[in-house]
């Protein structure tokens, strides 16, 4: 399944020796745009001689080449899902649509809901120049038509590489299930707050800046039947939340508090109450055996959902925020509550207490 025409690398201990050529174009647009990061976990499906394997490997990802060909030492079957699943230069040596459209498939299942399958191929790059960027999206659109496809973005042409790439989300992601608020206003954000008093739990998130030294940019609180989003850039000082936030009586449900506290410390403001989903994660799972702590693994383990995470690396400092910021924002909130209800399960009405 590897492409004919990309040299194969060196690689140790895979009896080759021909010159590595660079890794597909796609890598270091995605890497440079920012879209993915090093807690991703990646797939390479049909690798070849896994040039983009070595080169994710060298810069410290996660990822995971497989090729059906066994001289090529990736014929190791991947399992569970992948937040990137790379699908580079195999188009041209899928001589049918019939096979071509079966290996998409095999490989878009490894994608999670949310994630990405990317499609690099020359043959798209000559449908481009043919029809431009319709007729690549409608050829997609056909040898995708089997799968949960949620959307496609058409990135332009490589001319060097005389490639193009197509980067595919597959369908599924978990949405706010119940409304949310968007509060960027001093009068509205001080009849809130008392209001908050008022709940025996939230659930409590934030966004940040991601250069150092952070700077909060929204505060996410969830609580039952209602999610508020805050602009802490338009409302500070945060003061009106010190209250709700120092109390005791008023459970914070956090995924990994200290961050929270630590955001929240540089404006004054402590957490007190906290239940910490993070440590009750590790605490449920001590003995090992799973896939890690991450909210998005967290989520997917105990509720059998999909966060899309892709989001967390935007720029939250622009306004407005985009509406899929905003509903990332609510969810992250939001499934805080359900996750609480899984590690504190609620005692049967009718079980008396002595």
């Amino acid at each position: 399944m590897a492409d004919p025409d990309r040299t194969p690398p060196t690689l140790p201990g895979r009896g080759n020796s021909a010159a590595r050529r660079p890794a597909a174009p796609v890598l270091h647009a995605l890497l440079e745009g920012q879209r993915i990061s090093h807690k991703a976990r990646i797939l390479c499906f049909g690798c070849g001689q896994g040039a983009d394997v070595q080169w994710l490997l060298l810069r410290r990802f996660k990822v995971h080449g497989y090729d059906p060909h066994p001289p090529f030492g990736y014929n190791d079957k991947p399992s569970g899902h992948h937040d990137f699943v790379f699908f580079n230069y195999l188009l041209t040596r899928l001589k049918t649509p019939e096979a071509r459209r079966r290996a998409l498939a095999e490989a878009f299942q490894y994608v999670k809901p949310g994630g990405l399958l990317v499609v690099t191929s020359r043959i798209l790059a000559q449908v481009w120049a043919a029809g431009g960027m319709g007729a690549v999206r409608d050829a997609a659109r056909e040898l995708l038509a089997e799968c949960d496809v949620e959307d496609m973005e058409v990135l332009p042409p490589d001319t060097g590489d005389r490639s193009i790439a197509v980067l595919v989300r597959r369908s599924g992601v978990y949405r706010p299930s119940v409304p949310w608020t968007w509060v960027d206003r001093r009068e509205e954000f001080e009849a809130l707050c008392p209001l908050l008093e008022r709940e025996r739990m939230m659930g409590l998130d934030v966004e940040t800046t991601l250069e150092e030294p952070r700077t909060l940019c929204t505060v996410q609180i969830a609580v039952p039947g209602r999610t508020y989003i805050l602009d802490a850039l338009a409302l500070a000082p945060l003061d009106p939340l010190r209250p709700v936030m120092e109390s005791a009586e008023v459970l914070k449900v956090i995924h990994n508090a200290d961050f929270e506290r630590e955001m929240l410390g540089k404006h004054g403001i402590k957490i007190d109450g906290v239940y910490d989903t993070l440590t009750a994660s590790r605490k449920k799972h001590r003995k090992g055996g799973v896939s890690g702590h991450k909210l998005g693994d967290v989520c997917e383990r105990e509720l059998g959902i999909y966060l899309d995470k892709a989001l967390q690396l935007s720029d939250w400092t622009v306004r407005p925020l985009t509406p899929d910021q905003l509903n990332y924002a609510a969810v992250d909130a939001e499934v805080m509550l359900l996750l609480h209800r899984v590690f504190e399960p609620p005692l049967p009405q009718n079980l008396e207490l002595f």
